[in-house]
C-alpha cells in the first residue's frame, strides 16, 4: 500500500524542478520515509517548508505513539494559553482555530489529518493574525496530502507487524519439528553412549554410536543454518524475478544439479507478501530437492492464468517416499502454512520425469 502510494506521487522530474519546495517535499515524503525506515525524521525535516509556504511561525504535528498510548510531538511544543488545546473537536479533515487561544489574541490553527486507533493526528499552526483564505487552503491541501502518507505509512506498518509476528510462528513451528526434536534424539543417544564407554566390551558398538551422532550435529547444524537464511530472507528491493535468478544461482553453486528457470510472470502481478511467500516456497522445494531427491536436472517454471498463475518445480530424482510424513524435514507443513496464508493451492506429486513435483496455484488477486 505505502509502495503503491509512493509510485503515485513520485514527481516527474522536469516537474518537480519547478514546483516549490514544500510541495516538493510532500511529494517526495514517501521516498524518503522507506529510505529511512521511519516516518519521524522526514515529517521534522517537512516542518519548516511548510512554516514558510503558509506564512505562518511554526508548525508542528501530534501524532498518536503506534501500539502505545500517548502522543508523539513533532516539532515545538505550541502550548494553549489555559494548559492544552480542545483536540475533541478535532476530526479528519476539520480546519479550526483554538477558542481558548483566540479569546488571547493568539491564532492557532488545528488542522485533522488521519484517525489511528480512535485518536486524531492533528496539524498545529501558529500564525501571527488570523489566517486569510489563500493559506486556508493551503492548510487544507498539504493537510489532505500529510493524512494520505501517514494513513498508508500507519497501514504498512500494520502490515509489516503482521508479516513479523507470522514469520516467527512458522520459525517456532519449523524449530519444535526439527531442531528440537533431533536435540532431544541427541540426549538419549549421548546417554546410551556413556553406558557402552563404561563397558570395555562394547568399544566397537559405542564408536558407530559416535559417528551416528557426528552425522546428526551436521545435519542439525546444517538446519540450524537454512532456518537462520530463512528467517533473514526478505525481497529486499528486488522483483521476484531477480529473487528467483540470485536463489537458483545459489542453490546451484551449492549442488551438482543443473537448473532451469523459466520465468513466464509478468512484473507485479502479485502483492510484495505474497511475493516473498512464493519466494520462500520454492527455495524450500529446491532445499528438498538438493537435500533428498539425487536428482541431475531440476526445472523451475512460474507462468500467468486467466485468474492467477502457478509456479511448479520438477525434478528427476529418486521421487517421493511412499507414505509422506506429516512433519520432519520435508518441510511440507511450512509449505503449506505459506501457501495458505496467500489463499494459494499446493500440490507435491509424483513428476513425469520419474522425480517430484511441487506445483503451486494462486487466484487473481
Amino acid at each position: 500500500m505505502f509502495q503503491a502510494l509512493l509510485r503515485s506521487l513520485l514527481p516527474v522530474r522536469s516537474v518537480a524542478a519547478t514546483m516549490p519546495a514544500y510541495r516538493q517535499a510532500l511529494l517526495e515524503l514517501p521516498l524518503r520515509a522507506l529510505q529511512q525506515g521511519c516516518i519521524e525524521a522526514p515529517l521534522r525535516a517537512l516542518l519548516p517548508l511548510l512554516a514558510d509556504a503558509l506564512q505562518a511561525q511554526q508548525v508542528s504535528l501530534l501524532l498518536p505513539q503506534a501500539g502505545a498510548p500517548g502522543w508523539r510531538l513533532l516539532g515545538a511544543s505550541l502550548a494553549c494559553v489555559d494548559g492544552s488545546h480542545d483536540q475533541g473537536g478535532v476530526l479528519p479533515g476539520s480546519l479550526q482555530l483554538c477558542e481558548r487561544c483566540l479569546a488571547q489574541g493568539r491564532f492557532l490553527a488545528l488542522c485533522g489529518l488521519h484517525s489511528e486507533q480512535e485518536r486524531v493526528a492533528s496539524m498545529q499552526v501558529a500564525f501571527a493574525q488570523r489566517p486569510d483564505a489563500r493559506q486556508r487552503e493551503c492548510l487544507r491541501e498539504i493537510a489532505r496530502q500529510l493524512a494520505e502518507v501517514l494513513l498508508a505509512f500507519a497501514a504498512a506498518r500494520r502490515l509489516k507487524r503482521s508479516e513479523l509476528s507470522a514469520e516467527h510462528g512458522v520459525l517456532a513451528r519449523e524449530l519444535h519439528d526439527s531442531v528440537a526434536q533431533q536435540l532431544g534424539y541427541l540426549q538419549i543417544r549421548s546417554h546410551r553412549l556413556q553406558q557402552l564407554l563404561a563397558d570395555p566390551q562394547q568399544g566397537e558398538q559405542a564408536q558407530v554410536m559416535l559417528e551416528e551422532l557426528r552425522d546428526t550435529l551436521r545435519t542439525l547444524q546444517r538446519q540450524v543454518r537454512e532456518l537462520i537464511s530463512s528467517a533473514r530472507l526478505t525481497m529486499d528491493g528486488r522483483t521476484l524475478r531477480q529473487a528467483l535468478e540470485a536463489s537458483v544461482a545459489e542453490f546451484a553453486r551449492c549442488s551438482s544439479c543443473v537448473f532451469s528457470l523459466d520465468n513466464r510472470l509478468p512484473g507485479h502481478c502479485l502483492p510484495t507478501e505474497s511475493e516473498l511467500q512464493v519466494l520462500q516456497i520454492v527455495r524450500e522445494a529446491l532445499a528438498n530437492v538438493v537435500r533428498h531427491s539425487h536428482a541431475r536436472q531440476v526445472w523451475i517454471r512460474l507462468w500467468p492464468s486467466a485468474d492467477g498463475g502457478a509456479v511448479e518445480v520438477c525434478d528427476d530424482g529418486v521421487g517421493l517416499p511412499q507414505h509422506l510424513p506429516p512433519t520432519g524435514h520435508f518441510g511440507l507443513h511450512i509449505m503449506r502454512e505459506r501457501a495458505a496464508a496467500i489463499g494459494a493451492e499446493l500440490r507435491i506429486e509424483p513428476s513425469a520425469t520419474g522425480g517430484t513435483r511441487v506445483l503451486l496455484r494462486w487466484g487473481a488477486a
